[in-house]
């Protein structure tokens, strides 16, 4: 009897655990059958920002503009993340500001001037300036010290509820910070994170590629001490001027300079002396000249300028504005002061010469012309 009750008590508890273990497995069937459902989903959505991702890594190449390229990652990221509405790419300017690069939903007018220091962006608030990856933030009224300023196209309809802000990386730093807004409250999901994650990594392998293209795009077109095209780029340029100039019947200036005793002074004052001299003639030139217009570095002391549609009156006034804006930039060293000097010479476009070659010759003339009457003059 004693036996047969715990026999008993032991059928009991096996079709108990039987009962349980079928019921565990039919929940499992249809989780699994969800699990399934949502991979689906998932996967057609990596699929979609796999080929956004791709269109971004294309654009890096194809692109010499950061601002396209921001628009383009934008566009693409919002178009991944069901939820999102607005969104902005604010990047680090020169002054160390985090200023608004590209824009979906936002009043124009009202983020074109907004930028801000890292310290108050949104994801620093949010994690106390531990910034160190992707962050939802599905309710920002809860961030302590922090207001969203009313700046979406329609800010009376709605305003930011939801955000996922990205930080960019580029040389241990954050460069940029891409923000992906809602108007509803509770709008993400830890799906959107991973997504957002997996694009983080990508667009900042994508900006560094870019910022790698970007260098070797200086590197071929301007000179690295002046800043201003280097020699192979102005005669890329001017044959297109040229050519221009032929259909059109246009007019322009070749213009040569000549920095006057730049041996003598690297020789008294030292190489970086004559550096710092070259960059001041470059920098003031380049901030004489019109935006039609092209200068470049020839070579060594030498300097070439395309001006158009100019006659030489004209030309004598420009070069006054330069000479008289060098000589209130004296260069400084250990050794003392000096300033600015140099000569130039001057052809006319197709009065003086339809091809370079012979408009280099007039205005090489020109300038050693000028030179020799500096010379004379004891200048």
């Amino acid at each position: 009897m004693v036996f047969s009750t715990a026999l008993t008590y032991a059928l009991i508890i096996a079709l108990l655990l039987m009962a349980g273990i079928c019921t565990a497995l039919i929940f499992r069937c249809l989780n699994v059958r969800q699990c399934l459902t949502d991979s689906k989903k998932y996967r057609s959505r990596l699929e979609v920002l796999n080929r956004s991702l791709l269109e971004i890594s294309q654009a890096v190449v194809g692109t010499e503009n950061p601002d396209e390229l921001y628009n383009l990652i934008l566009e693409k990221v919002i178009e991944a993340i069901p939820n999102a509405n607005v969104g902005s790419v604010m990047v680090k300017n020169e002054q160390g500001l985090y200023q608004c690069t590209a824009q979906k939903g936002f009043d124009d007018s009202k983020i074109k001037n907004f930028e801000i220091p890292l310290e108050e962006t949104i994801i620093w608030k949010y994690t106390e300036g531990t910034i160190s990856k992707t962050e939802i933030i599905n309710d920002v009224t809860l961030i302590k010290n922090f207001e969203v300023q009313p700046m979406t196209s329609d800010p009376e309809t709605w305003s930011i509820n939801s955000t996922i802000a990205v930080p960019l990386f580029l040389n241990g730093e954050i460069s940029g910070i891409l923000h992906i807004d809602s108007k509803e409250k509770e709008a993400y999901s830890n799906e959107d994170f991973q997504m957002m994650e997996h694009i983080r990594s990508t667009v900042e392998i994508a900006l560094q590629k870019f910022q790698l293209y970007r260098n070797m795009v200086m590197l071929s077109r301007y000179d690295s001490l002046t800043g201003a095209f280097n020699r192979s780029h102005f005669i890329e340029l001017f044959k297109a001027i040229m050519d221009r100039s032929e259909r059109y019947k246009e007019t322009f200036s070749l213009i040569l300079f000549d920095i006057d005793d730049l041996k003598i002074i690297n020789d008294n004052y030292g190489h970086i002396t004559g550096d710092q001299l070259l960059k001041t003639f470059a920098l003031t030139t380049l901030g004489q000249i019109r935006k039609s217009d092209i200068f470049a570095r020839w070579g060594g002391d030498e300097f070439m300028a395309v001006f158009h549609e100019i006659s030489e009156e004209e030309i004598s006034l420009k070069i006054g504005r330069i000479v008289e804006s060098l000589q209130s930039q004296p260069i400084s060293s250990a050794k003392g002061n000096t300033s600015v000097s140099f000569s130039f010479g001057h052809a006319i476009y197709p009065l003086e010469g339809k091809d370079f070659e012979d408009l280099l010759k007039v205005a090489d003339n020109r300038m050693y012309v000028n030179k020799r009457k500096k010379k004379n003059k004891g200048h």
